[in-house]
C-alpha cells in the first residue's frame, strides 16, 4: 500500500502531484476500454449515466425498473435512512471498478470519486463524517487494501469532511455475497460490524462502499452504527447491481474480472 493513500491528511495537490509523477513514469490505461494515455477516458466517462426519474426513497432503484417492492425494501432497511447509488453496475463504470478492487488499479479511485461527489450534492445530505465500509482482517490481507476507503479517502478530501475509518469494524469474516439473495444477504453479513460510540454517536454517518446489490452489507453497517448511538445513516455507492428476474448482475464479477487490459 503507497504511504499517501494510508494519510488523509496529506493534501489533495500532493495526492495528485504524486499519482502525476507515477503516470508520467508508467502512463495508464483507461479502466473501461483500455485506451493508453487515461484512467478513465472521455468517452468511458460520458458513459456513465447518473440514475435519475422517479427512484426508491429508501434504497435508491428506479420504480420504473421491474416491480419495486417499496414495502419489502423498508423492513429489509430498517437501520439505514437511504441509499443513493451513481449508475448501474454495468460497464464500463463496472469494468472501472473491477480495475480497482481486483487489479490494483488504485489510481482510478480519485476519478471514481468525483461521481461520488456529484451523487453526494445531488442529494445535498447532511453529514458529520465518512466511513469505508471496512473489510475483515483476511480479506484486507488478501487484497492488499480496501477499496472502500480508497474510494471514500479522496471524496472526504473533496467534500471537507473527516473520514473516521476506525470507527467502524468489522470483526467476522463472512463468505462471498455472490449468488445469495436478498434475505441470505442479510444473514450472512449479521453481526459482522462493530462501532465505536465514543466516535459515532450522535452523528449523521454516510457509509461509502463501490456497489449496492441488496444492500445487505451497507443496512449491517449501520445497524452496528445505529447500536452505538449513531443518528442518520446513509449509504452511498457508485453502483448498484442490474435487478434481473434470474438474480444480480454481480453474479458476473468472476467472468469480467479475468479480463486485462
Amino acid at each position: 500500500m503507497s504511504f499517501w493513500v494510508e494519510y488523509p491528511f496529506l493534501s489533495i495537490p500532493l495526492y495528485r502531484s504524486i499519482w502525476k509523477f507515477i503516470d508520467f513514469l508508467f502512463p495508464p490505461h483507461c479502466a473501461g476500454c483500455g485506451l493508453v494515455g487515461e484512467r478513465f477516458c472521455p468517452d468511458c466517462s460520458h458513459q456513465v449515466r447518473l440514475l435519475e426519474g422517479q427512484i426508491c426513497e429508501k434504497c435508491g432503484e428506479p420504480l420504473t425498473f421491474l416491480q419495486h417492492n417499496i414495502q419489502e425494501c423498508n423492513d429489509h432497511l430498517k437501520s439505514l435512512k437511504m441509499i443513493r447509488s451513481f449508475s448501474f453496475y454495468q460497464p464500463p463504470l463496472s469494468l472501472a471498478i473491477q480495475k480497482l478492487k481486483y487489479h490494483r488499479d488504485i489510481g482510478i479511485a480519485e476519478v471514481l470519486a468525483i461521481y461520488l461527489v456529484e451523487l453526494y450534492n445531488k442529494n445535498k445530505m447532511d453529514i458529520d463524517m465518512v466511513i469505508p465500509v471496512p473489510l475483515s482482517k483476511k480479506r484486507l490481507h488478501d487484497r492488499g487494501y480496501n477499496q472502500s476507503f480508497l474510494l471514500a479517502l479522496p471524496f472526504s478530501m473533496m467534500i471537507n469532511k473527516p473520514i473516521k475509518k476506525q470507527s467502524l469494524r468489522r470483526f467476522k469474516d463472512t463468505s462471498s455475497q455472490v449468488g445469495l439473495d436478498r434475505h441470505e444477504r442479510l444473514i450472512n453479513v449479521s453481526e459482522a460490524f462493530i462501532a465505536d460510540s465514543d466516535e459515532v454517536n450522535g452523528k449523521n454517518i454516510l457509509l461509502i462502499d463501490d456497489v449496492s446489490t441488496t444492500g445487505s452489507t451497507l443496512e449491517a453497517c449501520a445497524k452496528a452504527l445505529k447500536n452505538a448511538g449513531a443518528k442518520d445513516i446513509v449509504g452511498l455507492t457508485l453502483a448498484r447491481a442490474v435487478h434481473t428476474r434470474n438474480g444480480f448482475s454481480d453474479q458476473l464479477n468472476d467472468v469480467v474480472t479475468a479480463q486485462n487490459f
